[in-house]
């Protein structure tokens, strides 16, 4: 069974699961810097997504695993190079102002209180930068 994570979003909470099988140094290295916290902006370039950087994260050693340019909406992306977290909740791509199309890690797909998580992304785009947690979700 996949390891899973709890995204606290203004006081919206979701979950989902790891890809361990087809990312497993990313999830490997994302699941022992659990929990981060920081601040979900909207992306400038990429579409329909928000971001957090995890500095502590930030490795251009880390591989690109379970490869992907364009982001499916429910989708957690990581871009090891900037240590970027993304949430996709409607069309995005690995992509910035120095780089037109890049690729991400497919780190994790959420699947637990879905619809209000991504509504909560999606609202950074009008009012701005909001308080995120990613932590571990403990068996029940």
């Amino acid at each position: 069974m996949s390891r899973r994570i709890k995204i606290q979003l203004d006081g919206v909470s979701g979950s989902g699961y790891l890809h361990e099988e087809a990312a497993p140094t990313t999830a490997a290295r994302f699941w022992a810097a659990l929990p981060i916290e920081g601040t979900l902006r909207h992306v400038r370039w990429s579409g329909d997504a928000g971001y957090i950087l995890a500095s502590e994260l930030a490795d251009e050693s880390i591989p690109i695993e379970h490869a992907v340019s364009f982001y499916p909406p429910g989708s957690i992306a990581f871009r090891p190079e900037h240590g970027e977290i993304a949430f996709c909740y409607g069309q995005a791509q690995a992509r910035d102002h120095m780089q037109p199309a890049g690729r991400a890690s497919h780190l994790a797909t959420l699947d637990r209180n879905v619809e209000a998580l991504l509504e909560a992304v999606a609202s950074t785009r009008r009012q701005g930068g909001k308080p995120i947690r990613i932590e571990r979700e403990e068996a029940k």
